[in-house]
């Protein structure tokens, strides 16, 4: 009888314990974000892992998290702000700031600043050009299809001062300059790059190699938290996140990981 007591009170004593453990003792919250799946280098799946500029940069912020664990899912882009926007996800990587998207509360700090860049052929460069668009006049310039363009390119493209010609991906475009098959090529600087590191042999037997004449563009990329997904931990995992953010920005550790993929 009195063993029975003793370890009806003992039980009692562990589920008390539980209930009281300090939060850094208790189980992990699992949060989700969403990440776009076909964006190399920051975030892509290759061989069935996700992987990326991105992908290291909040897995290492996460690390600094003992509170939470961080799952990173990839998703097609139109349909991670699908989600997003129903309010189905936490949070979504790695957008810019968008006037017109109401369903973001809020941002988070800022993960990186993506440069619009203009490459173009060696023997275009021939002649000096600094200024755009008035040194590019007449030149035609390859774009990806679908890729959102900034005013600064399209504005001269309607005034007819030069002509955009479409392809789909880094790759057909790039080869497309190699070959001289248009003068210059608008891209993200580190998609470029990477896409330009992958087909070096192919590049190279053009005699080509991938040069950046100006930055026509920028734009901070974010975390995007939905507004409509408001569970009881959101505002601690944001400042959290921004806190491992901003130390890893302030140590060397963002740059470090920049450096690795846009070198």
């Amino acid at each position: 009888m009195q063993s029975a007591i003793t370890a009806r009170l003992c039980l009692a004593l562990a589920l008390a314990l539980l209930g009281t453990l300090p939060p850094a003792l208790a189980a992990p919250q699992t949060v989700i974000l969403y990440g776009d799946d076909d964006y190399a280098p920051y975030s892509y799946v290759e061989n069935g892992a996700f992987k990326g500029m991105y992908i290291d940069i909040l897995r290492q912020a996460a690390g600094a998290m003992p509170g939470y664990r961080l799952e990173l899912q990839p998703r097609p882009w139109k349909r991670g702000l699908d989600a997003l926007e129903k309010g189905q996800v936490f949070g979504l990587f790695p957008p810019g700031q968008k006037t017109e998207r109401s369903y973001v509360q809020p941002y988070s700090a800022m993960l990186h600043r993506e440069s619009v860049v203009l490459f173009c052929h060696d023997a275009v460069m021939r002649t000096p050009r600094t200024h755009f668009p008035t040194d590019f006049v007449g030149l035609t310039i390859g774009v990806n299809t679908g890729f959102l363009l900034s005013e600064k390119l399209m504005a001269p493209a309607r005034q007819g001062l030069l002509r955009l010609e479409a392809a789909k991906g880094n790759e057909a475009n790039l080869k497309k300059l190699a070959l001289r098959r248009i003068d210059c090529y608008a891209s993200d600087r580190g998609a470029a790059r990477h896409t330009a590191r992958q087909l070096q042999g192919e590049l190279a037997r053009y005699g080509f190699q991938l040069h950046e004449v100006l930055e026509l563009s920028s734009e901070a990329t974010y975390i995007a938290y939905s507004a409509h997904n408001t569970p009881s931990y959101k505002a601690d995992f944001i400042e959290k996140m921004n806190a491992a953010l901003l130390v890893m920005r302030q140590n060397g550790e963002l740059a470090r990981i920049e450096g690795a993929y846009l070198r």
